[in-house]
């Protein structure tokens, strides 16, 4: 009884610490786009179960589209512009499948593709912010200063939100749980 006391204990503390994740960055967003109706927890679960680093998605999510606020992200709901590339139009981008009913839907292809063809063979989020290429060599933006972008929004997230603090806490009890 004493192992499920504190397994209840430490399920109550993961679910407070997901809880004030969820506040911080859902602060996050809507400080730096304040139309954007992305589900805090949706992106912290799904970030979660593909094992990425929710500080990089943000970073990218406000880079590529300020969450699907800005360009023509705004039509195809696409926050991290999968499937876009300079010069095309939303509306090809959306023939091409990769238009969605609402941003949420667009965070998992994603986190697919970052985790099949980018997040491989041992390459962290880390390596990406060095140089952001897949298993191929080619890179997921055209700009040369991509990965400077993505820096730069990192190490500014937390003067806008306790991202980093609370993102260590949830991480701490998701490991404890085994989770």
């Amino acid at each position: 009884h004493t192992r499920d006391a504190y397994v209840h204990r430490l399920e109550s503390k993961f679910d407070a610490a997901r809880e004030a994740l969820a506040i911080e960055v859902d602060n996050y967003i809507q400080t730096v786009a304040p139309n954007a109706v992305i589900d805090a927890l949706n992106l912290i679960d799904l970030c979660s179960n593909y094992g990425v680093d929710i500080r990089f998605v943000l970073a990218q999510g406000h880079v590529e589209s300020h969450f699907a606020t800005k360009g023509t992200a705004r039509r195809t709901n696409s926050i991290f512009n999968v499937g876009a590339y300079d010069g095309h139009s939303a509306s090809r981008q959306i023939k091409n499948g990769f238009g969605y009913k609402h941003p949420d839907y667009s965070v998992e292809p994603y986190l697919v593709l970052l985790t099949t063809r980018y997040l491989i063979d041992g390459k962290t989020e880390q390596d990406l912010l060095d140089k952001f290429v897949d298993k191929d060599g080619k890179r997921y933006a055209s700009s040369k200063t991509y990965e400077a972008m993505l820096r730069e929004r990192m190490e500014k997230m937390d003067f806008i939100a306790n991202i980093t603090e609370t993102y260590e806490v949830y991480c701490k009890y998701k490991l404890m749980l085994g989770r």
